[in-house]
């Protein structure tokens, strides 16, 4: 059996966030500072690492930058806690980057030095994969961008998972209220998961998620169902969705049939794809792209009930 992950410290006002940019970079600049003053209002101290704000077409400046700036984040005692300017693309890059450069004995003393909240979401999924490998609970939840227009529902999630040190539910949309037990019962299990995408070009690499015995939840934003169906469909290939105790499928925003012809729904294709495994699967929860963002503990345990159309952190996420 795995070890237990390592909890960071609560977060508290007077905690210095640093601001990394593993993957793309931010084109409208104010994007980035309306979040960091949002940061600011909850009593964080924001400081920017070194080369946020660099650009290389669609990344944030050169992988070595990217991973250096990470690896700074991480190990830097002044540092209480690291949160991604926004997601794109270039996360995995930036791992193989910073593998090399750090060695095999660097990647040692992050898995055995105290972890530290680590937040983002969508391409941040390969660095959430990565600090799980190393032992770390890690939060999937809002980058820099998208805490600057973040809703009540996302702020309150953001506040109970990493300054409240509590257990609590996460809840359905306040807008959209709507979920569905696909099917039906009771999961329990540490919590896994993250974009879509992103796990599937996961399978075959060193920081492959071990689905086994978790409650895996997923989301995405832009890609149609035939898409939707290519990511499940390498992942069930893969055997990577096999033995996992249950799964919430997240909002997929903006992810309707966009070309020409006929296609699948995005509900046919979850019903066809997942009800077979015969695990309780709890469908349109807010846990990605969409109007609200609940923030998610990877590797604390959870409670699933389909019935019940929630998601219960069991442990406080926070030490």
């Amino acid at each position: 059996m795995a070890p237990e992950p390592r909890r960071p410290p609560r977060l508290s006002p007077g905690d210095t966030l640093a601001v990394v940019a593993p993957s793309s970079p931010v084109l409208e600049r104010s994007r980035g500072t309306r979040g960091a003053l949002r940061l600011e209002e909850l009593g964080f101290q924001v400081r920017l690492a070194p080369h946020v704000g660099t650009d290389r077409g669609y990344l944030a400046g050169s992988d070595r930058d990217r991973a250096a700036d990470l690896l700074w984040a991480l190990e830097d005692p002044s540092v209480d806690a690291v949160i991604c300017l926004r997601g794109g693309y270039g996360a995995m890059r930036t791992l193989l980057a910073l593998v090399e450069m750090a060695g095999p004995s660097g990647l040692d003393r992050l898995a055995t030095r105290p972890p530290k909240a680590f937040i983002g979401f969508s391409d941040i999924t390969v660095l959430h994969a990565f600090l799980q490998k190393c032992g770390w609970v890690s939060f999937y939840g809002p980058v820099v961008t998208s805490m600057g227009r973040a809703s009540d529902y996302t702020m309150a999630s953001f506040r109970a998972a990493l300054m409240e040190g509590r257990p609590y539910t996460v809840g359905p949309s306040p807008d959209d209220p709507y979920t569905e037990a696909m099917v039906e019962g009771v999961a329990e299990g540490p919590l896994a998961g993250g974009c879509l995408a992103l796990l599937a070009s996961l399978v075959g690499t060193p920081w492959q998620p071990d689905l086994s015995g978790r409650v895996v939840f997923f989301e995405d934003v832009d890609c149609e169902p035939y898409e939707v169906d290519r990511y499940l469909t390498q992942l069930l290939a893969a055997g990577a969705l096999e033995g996992c105790a249950g799964i919430v499928v997240g909002e997929h925003a903006s992810c309707q049939p966009r070309s020409g012809g006929n296609s699948l729904g995005l509900e046919q294709v979850f019903t066809d794809l997942l009800v077979p495994l015969g695990v309780p699967v709890l469908y349109n929860l807010p846990l990605g792209h969409g109007a609200h963002l609940a923030t998610l503990p990877l590797g604390v345990p959870v409670r699933m009930d389909a019935a019940k159309a929630c998601l219960e952190v069991l442990d406080a996420p926070v030490a």
